[in-house]
């Protein structure tokens, strides 16, 4: 079976890995920093700080915003429902800002006509919005760039559309640590408020040595995944086009992200995944852990993130992909039921 997510590290790289396992250090220590200080420079960003959780990332965010109680904050349907939750939970009233069905992006209108006072973007296969849009709002916005690897639209790279940048290194990341993730701003005046946070962080926050040693061999690979993701993506788009089925393209000048392979169904999803399973493909629905497929999430609060959640199916898109077994995707793509 190809898995829809695959780790990969090159052997000589894994001497990173097994360096750390052979040391005392548990907590964070050299390899967090080490790995922090690589994550800056393959990303482009002058502050950054590792976390175990992305819910600790944006709780951190939503915190350092200083947004009063009862303020109104919105977020995406199809983000992971750990996000609505949070936003509960801090004394906040979420708001759900629906997606367009086709595009996958956000509409930007309904920030302003919900009386939102901060938005948290979510970029669904890294298809961003238009900057100036989101600029327009004049409310703090904090970016969920997850599933944004190497996306960027007229010039604006995914990550620095908002005042923090929140970058999940999850399962299925194309650079995982096994678990947590990298909170980063693209502004001074942000970076001075990340900096001060960082160290007032007690070290049961902040990413252990050995996730950190995880992601920094991945890091170092970094470049050569990418390219290897954007070969296997111009493949498969190749053969979804003599289909009925759609894809996703980055809205202006721009590419999409590297996360995963998407494809927009024109029939059922479960004849898709039985017609992948049989040739040895995982294949999974893309928002299966989002809010909108929460169970007693109302269908007609927000009917585009509700269509594209009910006909997303993800393939793999991976390093770890031989050409024998991306020929089997493709050929799975091209006949797609």
């Amino acid at each position: 079976m190809i898995p829809l997510y695959c780790s990969f590290i090159r052997r000589k790289d894994m001497d990173t890995v097994l360096s750390c396992l052979v040391t005392d250090s548990v907590g964070p220590g050299e390899y967090t920093e080490k790995f922090v200080k690589t994550a800056k420079e393959a990303f482009g960003y002058d502050t950054a700080i590792a976390l175990r959780s992305p819910y600790l990332a944006l709780f951190l965010a939503l915190e350092r915003l200083g947004l009063p109680k009862g303020a109104i904050v919105g977020l995406s349907p199809l983000a992971p429902s750990y996000q609505a939750g949070l936003v509960s939970n801090m004394g906040y009233r979420p708001v759900f800002i629906d997606h367009d069905a086709d595009t996958a992006l956000p509409k930007i209108d309904m920030i302003k006509a919900q009386d939102c006072v901060a938005y948290i973007l979510f970029e669904p296969f890294g298809m961003l919005p238009d900057k100036s849009l989101l600029d327009e709002l004049g409310i703090p916005v904090i970016e969920d760039a997850s599933q944004s690897l190497d996306a960027q639209r007229d010039g604006f790279k995914a990550g620095t559309f908002g005042n923090f940048a929140v970058y999940g290194l999850e399962q299925g990341s194309p650079v995982t640590s096994g678990g947590g993730a990298l909170l980063f701003t693209a502004n001074k005046r942000d970076s001075i408020v990340l900096k001060n946070s960082a160290e007032d962080l007690s070290g049961e926050l902040i990413l252990t040595d050995y996730n950190a040693a995880l992601g920094l061999a991945q890091l170092r690979s970094l470049d050569r995944s990418k390219e290897r993701r954007r070969e296997l993506e111009a493949k498969f788009r190749m053969e979804l086009a003599r289909t009925r089925h759609h894809g996703f393209n980055q809205a202006g000048e721009g590419t999409g992200g590297l996360w995963s392979f998407p494809v927009v169904l024109e029939s059922g999803m479960r004849d898709a995944i039985l017609h992948a399973k049989k040739n040895g493909i995982e294949a999974a629905p893309a928002f299966e852990g989002s809010s909108v497929m929460y169970q007693g999430f109302s269908e007609s609060l927000c009917p585009g993130a509700r269509s594209l959640a009910m006909r997303c199916l993800l393939f793999p898109l991976h390093e770890k992909i031989s050409l024998k077994d991306a020929g089997t995707i493709a050929k799975v793509l091209a006949t797609l039921p």
